[in-house]
């Protein structure tokens, strides 16, 4: 049976995404970017912590096909849509075929932007078809895995769940640090990503959303605590292992930036009706322009470029 979709939560992907276009537009906000980059990807991992069942009836075999459903087969379909795209463009129709341009194909595979972080002197870019977005999808696919692994580990329980987070957290710190490459599928990134999966479920576990909702005076407290850890850790990139200048610290600003990304959400439900429905739409359809939106950039970039 069909979860029943709640509309704050699709307002608050939609927030999300819409955050993603600004900044891989090269459009500069100002705090606008700067905040928004602090839970833009975030969110995403708290939403699915929020709205995950562990069912101990179901087997693991039966989850992992489930979402690989639900995210793998999307994730090669997209990328294989504007690998085809891109070979007929400038190998087929210029006659240019060599070994070179399969290499798209390991980017796809190993999924993963680059090999190294953004500040090697010689690095390795794997995904060079406008997909390097798509990393998102394998990214979430890995640390549902491990996240239920985790749940089945505790057994639903929070405080076992929390116990468990805490190891797999500095694991995540460790790979992060002592590992020379940006591992395939983000396997080191997912790792990070459970604690932001495990403060999803927390959140749900207690209705935090709906409770805090209700006291103005204490988002106020956390909405500038958010500025603050926002500044002293400074810009983020999560696709290629960029957290500032703590782990810890982005951990903190990406959670509370992602609850307050959700209080606004639900202000959005109860208090408008066409915005609400028009960014609940959006929200319900993050997959395609998460995985196409540079796509579209550029085809709309070539086209203002004729005329």
């Amino acid at each position: 049976m069909e979860k029943q979709r709640i509309l704050w939560m699709d307002i608050a992907k939609a927030f999300g995404i819409l955050v993603v276009l600004i900044v891989h537009s090269g459009i500069s906000l100002g705090w606008v970017t700067f905040l928004g980059g602090m839970f833009y990807m975030p969110v995403f991992f708290v939403l699915a912590g929020m709205t995950f069942t562990w069912r101990k009836e179901e087997g693991f075999w039966s989850f992992l096909k489930k979402k690989a459903r639900r995210l793998l087969v999307p994730y090669f379909a997209y990328n294989l849509f504007l690998f085809l795209f891109f070979f007929a463009k400038d190998r087929l129709l210029t006659g240019n075929i060599s070994s070179e341009a399969f290499f798209p194909l390991l980017g796809i595979v190993y999924s993963r932007n680059c090999l190294y972080d953004m500040n090697a002197a010689h690095n390795v870019y794997f995904m060079q078809i406008l997909n390097a977005p798509t990393w998102f999808l394998t990214g979430l696919f890995v640390s549902l895995v491990i996240f239920r692994l985790l749940m089945q580990a505790a057994r639903g329980d929070l405080r076992r769940l929390m116990a468990l987070n805490s190891g797999v957290l500095l694991l995540a710190v460790l790979v992060h640090y002592f590992c020379p490459v940006l591992l395939p599928w983000s396997l080191d990134c997912a790792l990070y990503a459970v604690s932001f999966l495990s403060f999803g479920k927390a959140l749900a576990a207690y209705g935090c959303v709906e409770k805090l909702y209700k006291k103005p005076p204490a988002l106020l407290f956390l909405a500038a605590a958010f500025v603050g850890l926002s500044l002293v850790n400074g810009s983020v990139n999560m696709s290629v292992a960029e957290y500032g200048s703590s782990m810890i610290l982005y951990l903190l600003a990406g959670g509370l930036g992602s609850l307050l990304c959700m209080e606004l959400s639900l202000f959005l439900e109860k208090h408008t009706r066409y915005l609400a429905a028009g960014c609940a739409w959006l929200g319900r359809h993050t997959m395609p322009v998460l995985c196409l939106h540079l796509f579209v950039f550029s085809v709309i970039g070539t086209l203002l470029g004729m005329f």
